[in-house]
């Protein structure tokens, strides 16, 4: 495993330690966020609503007890990430009557038997219950991609492929959700976002091209996994309010020249670190969710709060519910509290933004 990888992992399990928990907690006073105010300053209101959009990377993988991740990559074969991680989380769903995103990655289309049965049902119930499906990239771990297009890919990043391949593999997710989801779940397809965050300019051309009219691959600020095929480079954005995604320089906000949305992740600082709005972040995910709220000027437009989670994360290799679903129970409970806050899929906050 790589060493960057290995801290990430470490970092993982420290935060979902007693320890861990309880140091962020002291230390969320450190919570910042900026460059909100996108509208006129003197005419600050909160006359549109504040939408809460909560995403699920949808992926193999599951959590040890331990509290190490096993992410797709390290083990695809992992299905658990995809019917015992979706059914704790749709349990929360239904507790709180709302509606999110989960974003596909199609490796699941390469389970056998039971285990593609169980995927398929809970699929099935997430779509039945109003739930969006958007597409999930991660190209060298996805072996239904790999297998349909008889080629092997060894990078998640989208730097690490010509125009044409990208267009290949986004093809082919598509074709995928088509096959095994049906028609209309194909009709309705498109939200998308590269895996690990890692889209590129020729990757917003070819989703432009292949009709996607949302993508939420942006985590404004950060960076990461620069020496390695996991690459990701938002850093030159610091804009947290949608924008029209630019198919010849991706982190440019001001251009007009294709038909995607891009919707961010939220993202916050942390005593001059950049982090994203992720439940395992725990507590420093409600004080950044309260910064927002304050804020967030929708004097013009409702704000879009987007919450990344992963299936992966949500279950123990068992099937048991962990504490980063206990703690996105906690966090839409402390949403819920406040004024005009609405969850909504990604596929309606676009609709409403755009009006």
């Amino acid at each position: 495993m790589k060493t960057s990888l290995e801290i990430q992992l470490l970092w993982y399990r420290f935060f979902s330690s007693v320890l861990g928990r309880g140091v962020l907690r002291f230390l969320s006073m450190g919570v910042r966020v900026r460059n909100l105010r996108r509208y006129d300053k003197n005419n600050f209101s909160k006359k549109y609503p504040f939408f809460i959009v909560i995403t699920t990377d949808t992926e193999s993988g599951y959590v040890e007890k331990s509290q190490r991740r096993v992410w797709q990559m390290e083990n695809p074969e992992a299905f658990q990430g995809y019917y015992y991680g979706i059914r704790n989380l749709m349990k929360i769903f239904d507790k709180h009557n709302i509606k999110t995103t989960f974003f596909l990655s199609t490796r699941c289309f390469s389970a056998k038997g039971k285990d593609y049965k169980q995927i398929k049902k809970e699929l099935n119930n997430v779509i039945k219950k109003g739930h969006e499906i958007g597409l999930h990239l991660h190209a060298d771990s996805d072996f239904s991609i790999q297998k349909k297009l008889s080629k092997k890919f060894d990078a998640t990043s989208a730097f690490f492929y010509n125009y044409k391949e990208k267009l290949r593999i986004i093809k082919a997710g598509k074709e995928l959700i088509k096959e095994n989801l049906g028609k209309n779940t194909y009709k309705n397809l498109i939200s998308f976002r590269w895996g690990n965050w890692a889209l590129d300019s020729e990757g917003a051309k070819a989703l432009n091209k292949l009709g996607f009219k949302i993508d939420s691959s942006a985590v404004p600020g950060i960076k990461g996994h620069t020496n390695d095929t996991m690459k990701h480079d938002w850093s030159k954005v610091n804009r947290h309010y949608p924008w029209r995604l630019s198919i010849s320089n991706y982190q440019t906000t001001n251009h007009n020249n294709s038909n995607i949305v891009e919707i961010p992740i939220a993202t916050f600082d942390f005593f001059g670190s950049k982090m994203r709005a992720d439940p395992i972040y725990s507590v420093l995910l409600n004080k950044a969710f309260v910064k927002y709220y304050k804020k967030a000027d929708r004097s013009e437009k409702p704000f879009i709060f987007v919450v990344m989670t992963h299936s992966s994360e949500a279950t123990y290799r068992g099937g048991d519910s962990t504490l980063a679903v206990k703690d996105l129970d906690k966090f839409i409970s402390i949403v819920k509290k406040h004024n005009d806050v609405e969850f909504v899929t990604l596929n309606e906050a676009y609709k409403r933004y755009i009006e």
